[in-house]
């Protein structure tokens, strides 16, 4: 009988390891968002998490509204403030920024198409304020005025300073430094990528990555540093990994290199989940409750957050937004625990925990999520325990074949090598 080749079976074998695609795993949410009289009705573009770091559970959600502007949430789901000067496309926020007097601050950036620009705002954080935004500068123009984003992240270089990456409302993508100046900030470009429309950003700081979901095309990772250059690399194209379509992005970060880039398929209503090191598909999975009757659909935003907030939500939280709402019968955020998502999978995801609670000042990620250095991983059945090293900022392996698919080779090659050494 003839044998077929070891790189026919080879072959076969990697088209099914990365062809197969198993069922999204359903996950239930504990509580949502109840908008008021100007938010909601199916206008929200964006979310944003701020961490309280001295009263996690007080922590606050911020959201963009295309027709209203911002609007603040509890992690109970209340609505506490509403900001309306323009609206808002887009909404980030990073930590530690200088606004005077040796005094920091969290800093949001909302994209405000209204005003043509980039507005922003700091959290205040005292008991009075509660988390309340209050605009910087309110006499000064917007940053980068002139310019209409439809998406908008911060993080920190790798030198420390300020960035925003935007991506244009007609296509592209800016990255721009943010220096403190006079209690109010201001915004040099430093690189711009032709890319295609930008439906969603997450920047890695400690992979010094950004990832981009590009219409139509797919999901892409370029260097975050502002000489990295304007090639990207395409992670997975459209109709692969399981994406038949790409919105927001938001990066779970279980320690400084290990965790999962989380993409929003609008179009199946589902989170795609890639491994953070390898950029492997995972999985996917999607928000539902109540019999299935409210389910997350049409998302266009998210966030992962790793760290405890209050005892609401002890393993984290992921957030998404729902485009179709039965409850509010407009749209709104359906809030997750981490733990309920991790535990959907089998092996379970990662869990991480602050072990002091807490985001630290100077931590920053996408949608808010600074850490602290404070995460542990919970030990536990598909937990990698944090060992290995980190990617550098030339380049991804983008390779869809998972771990046990490469085992698996492993074994039929030898298995077919010693078949030879007997015949």
């Amino acid at each position: 009988m003839r044998r077929a080749p070891l790189s026919a079976l080879t072959a076969v074998l990697v088209s099914t390891a990365a062809g197969a695609q198993t069922p999204p795993v359903v996950v239930p949410y504990q509580s949502q968002t109840q908008p008021g009289a100007r938010s909601g009705g199916g206008t929200v573009d964006d979310v944003a998490l701020w961490v309280n770091a001295s009263n996690p559970g007080a922590s606050r959600l911020f959201t963009s509204d295309r027709n209203n502007g911002l609007f603040a949430y509890t992690l109970d789901g209340t609505e506490v403030q509403a900001i309306t000067e323009g609206t808002s496309a887009s909404v980030d926020v990073v930590y530690g920024f200088p606004v005077g007097d040796g005094v920091t601050q969290a800093l949001v950036l909302s994209a405000n198409p209204t005003l043509s620009g980039l507005v922003p705002y700091v959290v205040d954080s005292t008991p009075d304020a509660g988390g309340g935004l209050t605009r910087l500068a309110p006499q000064a123009a917007p940053l980068d005025v002139g310019v209409s984003y439809g998406t908008v992240r911060l993080t920190r270089g790798a030198d420390g300073t300020f960035q925003a990456f935007g991506g244009l409302a007609g296509g592209g993508l800016r990255q721009l430094e943010l220096t403190p100046t006079d209690g109010g900030v201001t915004a040099a470009l430093v690189r711009e990528i032709n890319t295609g429309f930008v439906t969603g950003l997450a920047v890695d700081p400690s992979q010094r990555a950004v990832y981009v979901a590009q219409q139509g095309q797919g999901l892409y990772r370029y260097g975050a540093n502002a000489d990295a250059g304007i090639e990207g690399q395409q992670v997975a194209p459209l109709g692969d990994a399981g994406l038949t379509s790409v919105g927001r992005l938001t990066l779970y970060e279980a320690s400084g290199v290990d965790g999962y880039l989380v993409v929003s398929d609008p179009n199946a209503n589902t989170f795609v989940v890639f491994d953070r090191r390898t950029l492997s598909r995972v999985g996917s999975f999607q928000l539902d409750q109540d019999g299935g009757t409210d389910g997350v659909e049409l998302s266009r935003g998210a966030v992962a957050y790793s760290g405890r907030l209050g005892a609401g939500f002890p393993e984290g939280l992921f957030v998404a937004h729902d485009g179709q709402s039965s409850s509010t019968l407009g749209d709104n955020l359906k809030l997750a625990s981490w733990g309920s998502v991790a535990r959907g999978f089998s092996p379970p995801l990662v869990i991480a925990q602050q072990v002091d609670g807490g985001a630290g000042d100077g931590g920053t990620a996408d949608g808010g999520t600074g850490q602290d250095g404070g995460a542990v991983i919970i030990p536990g059945p598909g937990n990698p325990g944090g060992s290995g090293d980190d990617t550098d900022d030339s380049g991804c392996s983008c390779s869809s074949t998972s771990v046990s698919s490469a085992a698996m080779l492993g074994l039929l090659a030898m298995a077919l090598w010693g078949r030879r050494r007997r015949s």
